[in-house]
């Protein structure tokens, strides 16, 4: 996995290489400059990846990773925005999406290989029984757990904040609260009472809607999990308020 630790602001995300796995660990580290196209955070990079027709993609997914070759950049998509031309499919971000709507154009970047923080071994190894890959990025001057799996084709995300009196769960960003929407307000209060078991609707400091959880001890963390996960299934038709 790499970590892109973004150098002006206390936070990093880590990605998921799942192709041309050589090529990155071969040139990391390294530094660039950021660039920002509507939902999509890109930069430059020492490696050269040879064109093959047959791998080059038209459309992309939210929270997927691509190359884009005539750049040589890694481009991290966060929303619905599609490539301006063709890229290559690399992996996926770990963390929540949302982590990169704060990202500004001309951040400077250092990519790395990303290494699990042994303070979390317990929950890791929890996390990655229910199929989740796991990540330890820093977040605010210390370090969170964050984790994805698709599951029918759907992402699912979070990030778990580990404090001295338990573990909080936080979703990954389902849309943008709409605060002046009465009637999107309504709908979701009535949504507040469906949650399952620890799950429930919740708002991010950013604004946004998500699925959130707390347990107060690690025997709890995969109720508290698999609940969230129940909730994000029952919450498809948020997209259209």
């Amino acid at each position: 996995m790499l970590e892109v630790v973004f150098k002006d602001i206390d936070r990093s995300i880590v990605v998921e290489v799942k192709k041309y796995v050589e090529d990155f660990s071969s040139k990391i580290p390294f530094e660039s400059v950021v660039k920002v196209w509507k939902q999509e955070v890109y930069f430059s990079t020492p490696i050269k990846i040879s064109v093959v027709q047959g791998e080059l993609v038209y459309k992309v997914y939210r929270g997927g990773v691509y190359y884009w070759p005539p750049g040589d950049a890694l481009c991290l998509f966060y929303g619905i925005t599609q490539p301006y031309t063709p890229v290559i499919y690399i992996g996926n971000i770990v963390d929540p999406v949302q982590v990169l709507y704060p990202i500004r154009e001309g951040s400077k970047v250092q990519v790395m290989q990303h290494y699990i923080d042994s303070r979390f071994k317990d929950i890791v190894q929890i996390l990655r029984s229910l199929g989740y890959t796991v990540a330890t990025p820093i977040r605010d001057d210390g370090k969170v757990v964050t984790a994805y799996k698709h599951r029918d084709g759907k992402r699912i995300s979070f990030q778990v904040y580990v404090e001295d009196y338990g573990f909080h769960i936080e979703s990954e960003g389902i849309i943008k609260f709409k605060e002046d929407d009465l009637t999107a307000y309504s709908r979701l209060i009535e949504v507040k009472n469906i949650m399952a078991g620890y799950a429930r609707l919740d708002l991010s400091e950013e604004g946004y809607i998500i699925i959130s959880a707390t347990a107060s001890n690690i025997n709890e963390v995969s109720k508290a999990i698999n609940d969230v996960e129940k909730s994000l299934e029952n919450l498809e038709f948020l997209s259209k308020l």
